[in-house]
């Protein structure tokens, strides 16, 4: 914890050096201006509307909610916002292994992706297609449920589904725009995917769904 909290200081204090406005359109994100350096940032986290209050101190939350969010969430906001310097998509997806560095984290993001996921969803994809809506996903093609779901304003990811049967167990693929390195480095986009992860996987726990 106090690894996150020293990250989290310092992401806070880079972005109180921050012009908003260049922050803002690099990363996707409405503005409120009160000064140069100062003000409200508001974009789309998942399917959460986040507001970011930065001026001596810095504030998150979701909007119509008093609470602040995890640190381990503000610390991946941050970074985006710090990182991000408006490049287009490349219209090319890949695995987290193509991404720069990616080969360093992948055993941590397929222990906070792959497994988790397989775990809850391999032999039921109709719950994934319920829970992936849920979470404001949309369907494409790929596997047996394909869906994507808008992370961040400049971060699109795919997470794909194959059904296990009698011969073969089920697999599942994460896939990211080829720009994304552009918006946070590998060791963030684990943690990210594996929020998404968590968030699917809370759905599935806290609701009734039919499968019928």
């Amino acid at each position: 914890m106090y690894d996150y909290q020293e990250a989290l200081r310092q992401a806070e204090d880079k972005v109180k050096q921050a012009r908003l406005a260049d922050v803002a359109q690099k990363a996707g994100a409405a503005v409120t201006l009160c000064g140069d350096t100062t003000g409200s940032l508001r974009f789309f986290f998942f399917n959460d509307p986040v507001i970011i209050h930065i001026g001596e101190s810095v504030t998150m939350h979701i909007a119509g909610r008093q609470q602040e969010l995890p640190v381990e969430e503000k610390i991946i906001l941050l970074h985006y916002l710090l990182q991000a310097n408006g490049a287009p998509p490349a219209g090319q997806w890949i695995t987290f292994r193509q991404i720069p560095d990616g080969h360093f984290y992948d055993v941590a993001f397929q222990r906070r992706t792959r497994t988790p996921f397989l775990l809850r969803f391999g032999h039921n994809p109709l719950l994934y297609r319920k829970c992936a809506e849920k979470l404001g996903g949309s369907h494409i093609e790929g596997g047996d449920v394909g869906m994507l779901f808008q992370a961040l304003p400049n971060i699109p990811v795919q997470l794909l589904l194959w059904r296990g049967d009698e011969e073969l167990p089920p697999e599942s693929t994460l896939l990211f725009d080829a720009h994304i390195s552009h918006y946070l480095p590998a060791e963030d986009i684990a943690v990210l995917s594996g929020m998404l992860i968590y968030r699917l996987i809370r759905v599935a726990n806290s609701e009734s769904l039919s499968l019928s």
